[in-house]
């Protein structure tokens, strides 16, 4: 403001003071840590996927986000309409003249030059601009390709939160499989001991048989009770990914299965790098970084504004009397940039060489998705011959313990033979059930990586 005087000036602005007044008056201001919901239900894989994408803290985080691009891509449109500011003076000098213009950031801004000893005066002031370099417009193209990309970012995290969910679904259902096979074992061991333990008291077999089968039935309960906690475990990560209470009560409606699904590696390659949401959205990051190239050399062109304001003034100077008056003003005004410290220039090779990174980041994530498309195809074929090979194992376990008990039946076998083909067959059934899980976990993959939600 002006000169120093002997006389301070008064000026009083009060909105300052309301803000203040307004943040005490309505107390602390903090945002709540999320509730997860209590959901007590049975769930097939398609529901769990399903419950995720609603409940999931990581899909919601990406929606605020989603939200967040989209409004300043609105905000981005503010250019384009007419900037319209209120604007009061309270004055008083013992030397003039003395300048003041409007407080806060505006584009609406109003500068006033007061001679009078003391002045008051009320001012609406309109301004729009005519032509700004193609900063608007870019600025604005720019907004919007970041909003699109932030809705393919989002659907890229329901992507891989419907992933995750299907994988933790699995790693559940091949525990609770597993948690069968043990449960079935540690039955058929107990009813051996029974039997053993009869034709010991009726002196057919000889006592170490019993203490044999006393010791496998302890080794059978452990591993029923680490299988037991590795479940009770998995279903912890599985409502965790659900984003559920983990006191939820859920039940898992589906079993392990061989699907068989045909799948094409080039077509699926195509259709990924054109349409997967992480391409989709690193092409609108590069497109937003060429938009920002183009407005930052909209600061080489001429800015033209219309501005527009209408003033209500009192004045007062020495001993006379007040002097009311009131009037308008309207003009154009056209400014070329020549010379701001190399700003420009800068600003230029900032947004060139953000395009340049963008640009990168945009081929490395389709090659990133091809490679992710190829060995989720790798490990559906491997897998799938998996598990056709364990089913024959599993057959031939079958088969080899059926015998093994007739012949024991029949005394023409021993105790042995009927311990090897038990854990024989053990090992087959949790063969199988891996190879199950490791097929449904590559299919999983499979859609993932071309870009499948449901």
């Amino acid at each position: 403001m002006g000169r120093h005087t002997e006389r301070p000036t008064r000026s009083w602005n009060l909105a300052p003071a309301a803000a203040i007044l307004g943040l005490l008056a309505a107390g602390p201001v903090g945002a709540q840590a999320p509730v997860l919901p209590h959901v007590d239900t049975s769930l097939t894989m398609e529901q769990a996927v399903d419950l995720a994408l609603q409940k999931s803290l990581r899909v919601r985080a990406a929606q605020a986000d989603s939200r967040v691009m989209d409004s300043m891509r609105r905000e981005a449109l503010g250019p384009f309409w007419p900037q319209l500011s209120a604007n009061g003076y309270a004055n008083d000098q013992n030397l003039a003249p003395n300048v003041y213009s409007s407080a806060g950031t505006t584009m609406a801004r109003n500068t006033q030059v007061f001679l009078a000893d003391q002045t008051g005066t009320a001012n609406v002031t309109a301004m729009y601009s005519l032509f700004a370099g193609g900063r608007d417009y870019y600025g604005y193209k720019a907004a919007a390709a970041r909003a699109d990309a932030a809705r393919q970012m989002l659907r890229g995290a329901e992507v891989d939160v419907a992933m995750q969910a299907r994988l933790d679904y699995i790693a559940s259902l091949r525990e609770a499989e597993n948690v069968r096979v043990t449960g079935d074992l540690v039955r058929q061991v107990e009813e051996r001991l029974r039997v053993t333990r009869e034709a010991f008291d009726a002196g057919r077999v000889p006592r170490f048989y019993v203490l044999r089968d006393e010791a496998e039935l302890a080794n059978t309960v452990q591993m029923d009770a680490m299988a037991r906690s590795r479940a009770d475990q998995a279903l912890v990560a599985l409502k965790t990914t659900l984003g559920i209470d983990l006191g939820s009560t859920i039940a898992l409606a589906d079993r392990l299965a061989h699907t068989p699904v045909a799948v094409s590696v080039d077509e699926a390659i195509r259709t990924a790098t054109e349409r997967h949401p992480e391409v989709q959205a690193a092409l609108k990051q590069r497109q937003g970084a060429e938009a920002d190239v183009r407005a930052a050399y909209g600061n080489y062109f001429p800015q033209v504004g219309v501005a527009a304001m209408y003033d209500w003034t009192r004045m007062k100077t020495g001993g006379g009397s007040t002097e009311p008056d009131q009037g308008y003003s309207v003009g154009v005004v056209v400014t070329l940039p020549i010379f701001d410290g190399f700003m420009r220039e800068n600003a230029v090779r900032t947004t060139k060489a953000k395009l340049d990174r963008a640009t990168q980041a945009d081929g490395l994530v389709r090659q990133q998705v091809a490679k992710e498309v190829s060995q989720a195809a790798l490990m559906l074929g491997a897998a799938e011959k998996s598990v056709e090979a364990s089913q024959k194992g599993l057959e031939q376990a079958e088969e080899e313990f059926r015998i093994v008990q007739e012949r024991f039946a029949a005394g023409r076998g021993i105790q042995l033979e009927i311990l090897d083909a038990q854990a024989s067959r053990t090992r087959a059934r949790f063969n199988a059930v891996a190879a199950l899980a490791e097929y449904q976990t590559a299919l999983a993959m499979w859609r993932r990586a071309i870009g499948e939600i449901r």
